[in-house]
């Protein structure tokens, strides 16, 4: 009668520790794929570094200046807000009308209170009323449609408030605005409302500061 050969348990320790052929299609596979991610990971990141954009940058990219025309023929000019607001208070609108300067101004945020969208905001101060001044003399004057009074007013309002556009388009750019010392407080629900635009605030409710 054969005996049956035995394996040392040292044999069978070291047999154990054999990759099987198996584990070894999934394993390099797999690590293979952990590099790539990694490395795509890394490169991202690096572009994202190199590609940063600084709130000069930025600014000097989507902020317009004082004096620079406009589609209207109006130059901007922070003297022309009150010029907007009696405009706002003299220049009546069919709902015909309403309804282009709700559409115009409602996808536009409101930079004092941008839960709130620019066709309401969340109160009528002169910041609010100067955009609503000058979409109605766009709509009556000019005869403007829905996208005409849109542009018009954003460049309005990325002109009087051009720290808050600035901001918001560092966060588009993926860089973080708080490294610059940049940071949103709603003027609106700070107490800011009376504090002029170049203050961060609303130009006030009533008398244009």
């Amino acid at each position: 009668m054969s005996r049956k050969k035995r394996t040392s348990p040292r044999k069978q320790k070291r047999a154990s520790r054999r990759p099987r052929p198996g584990s070894l299609y999934v394993a390099v596979p797999l690590f293979v794929l952990v590099l790539l991610v990694g490395g795509v990971w890394l490169l991202g990141r690096r572009q994202q570094v190199v590609g940063a954009a600084t709130p000069e940058e930025v600014a000097a990219e989507i902020i317009p200046q004082e004096g620079e025309p406009t589609a209207y023929g109006i130059p901007l000019s922070l003297d022309n807000t009150q010029r907007f607001i009696d405009y706002y208070d003299a220049i009546p609108l069919t709902p015909e009308q309403e309804d282009i300067k709700r559409k115009a101004l409602q996808t536009l945020r409101a930079p004092c209170c941008d839960d709130n969208p620019m066709s309401t905001c969340c109160c009528p101060c002169n910041l609010a009323k100067s955009v609503w001044g000058l979409s109605s003399y766009l709509i009556v004057e000019k005869g403007y449609g829905v996208e005409e009074v849109r542009e018009s007013a954003l460049q309005w309002l990325r002109f009087i408030h051009d720290d808050y556009y600035v901001m918001r388009e560092l966060e588009n750019k993926g860089v973080d605005p708080g490294q610059y010392g940049l940071s949103y407080k709603a003027p609106c629900y700070e107490g800011y409302c009376e504090r002029p635009f170049a203050d961060g605030g609303c130009g006030g409710m009533q008398e244009l500061k």
